[in-house]
C-alpha cells in the first residue's frame, strides 16, 4: 500500500502551512506598484483627454458618447477609465447584434 504524503515547503511535522512569497519579495511588488500608479494614471487621463477632445461623431464612430465620458472622469483615480470605457463599447455592440 502507498501512503501520499504531503509536504510543504518550510513545513514540520507539527506546523503545516503552504510557501508564501517573502516578505521581501511583497514589499517590492507593493513598491513597483506604487511607483508606476502615477505615469499609469496620467497616460489614462491623456487618453481620455483625447477622447472629450473628439466630436460627437467621432465618438458615436467608435461607440461612445460625451456622457460616458463625464462619467469615466468620475471613477477613482485607481480605476483604468479606458477599460471602464471598452466595456461600455462592449456592452452595446452585444445589445445590437440581439
Amino acid at each position: 500500500m502507498t501512503t501520499i504524503v504531503s509536504f510543504f515547503i518550510g513545513a514540520t511535522a507539527d506546523n503545516r502551512r503552504q510557501a508564501s512569497p517573502s516578505r521581501l519579495y511583497r514589499l517590492a511588488c507593493a513598491a513597483t506598484s506604487a511607483l508606476l500608479w502615477l505615469p499609469r494614471f496620467w497616460k489614462t487621463r491623456g487618453e481620455l483627454a483625447v477622447l472629450a477632445a473628439m466630436s460627437e461623431c467621432e465618438r458615436r464612430d467608435i461607440g461612445l458618447t460625451a456622457f460616458d465620458v463625464e462619467n469615466a472622469l468620475t471613477l477613482p483615480v485607481d480605476r483604468d477609465p479606458t477599460e471602464v470605457l471598452a466595456k461600455v463599447v462592449e456592452d452595446r455592440r452585444q445589445r445590437r447584434e440581439f
